[in-house]
């Protein structure tokens, strides 16, 4: 490793590695998957975390082989990213509140869409469901906070923002997050390889559509 060594906890079945520089778990993710010693590799916001089998590995053993694989972390480059373009619709049906985040930015409603797909992202891990991406903005956003009700419902694909970090819902879902846009896209499908849309790392730009246009793309979708 480059960076400042990361702090190793080993438990029964699973070590996990935490990152003073948040910008190396994906180089670490990558080191990691050389070989086959892992059952699972997790990578969090600064964490990854690997499962291996206690039946053929001992907990010492597989500290030790974490270490010596993220000597090899360096060789990765974390820059190679391949962007992704996420097609948005702001209309405001589908955009419950581009009102109270356009207030919270000091913006007219109707400048939202244009700034929003100024912005480039990253993505900063999966999780919560089965392809949900939360997303790191490269530039600084003031913090907006989430909603003061959570909602029951938030549709699938649609787009939340609290400041920096972002979200693509990846299915229907309870959820806190203001909304600001909602992609045709399908965020996950088991049926696919890989089943997400997205991973860990990768670089994403946000693209306006219309009302019509995400019609269209969503019944392509169900093709």
């Amino acid at each position: 490793m480059t960076k400042q060594d990361p702090e190793i906890h080993v438990c029964d079945d699973w070590v996990s590695i935490a990152f003073a520089d948040r910008n190396m778990v994906l180089a670490a993710q990558h080191a990691l998957s050389t070989g086959d010693h892992w059952a699972e590799i997790v990578p969090g916001i600064n964490t990854v975390a690997v499962q291996f089998d206690p039946a053929l590995t001992s907990p010492e053993d597989a500290s030790n082989i974490v270490r010596d694989q993220l000597t090899n972390a360096g060789k990765f480059d974390t820059n190679l990213r391949p962007e992704m373009v996420i097609p948005v619709c702001y209309d405001p049906q589908m955009a419950p509140d581009r009102q109270f985040v356009a207030k919270k930015l000091g913006i007219a409603t109707e400048a939202l869409p244009s700034w929003h797909t100024s912005h480039a992202f990253d993505v900063a891990m999966i999780g919560f469901m089965p392809g949900f991406a939360y997303l790191e903005a490269h530039s600084p956003i003031p913090s907006l906070g989430r909603l003061s009700e959570p909602r029951q419902l938030v549709p699938a694909g649609s787009i939340g923002i609290i400041g920096r970090q972002s979200c693509i819902y990846s299915f229907d879902s309870p959820g806190g997050w203001p909304i600001i846009g909602r992609t045709p896209l399908s965020l996950f499908n088991a049926a696919t390889s890989p089943p997400a849309l997205l991973s860990a790392g990768q670089s994403v730009r946000f693209e306006a559509i219309s009302k019509d246009e995400f019609n269209d793309r969503a019944a392509e979708e169900q093709l």
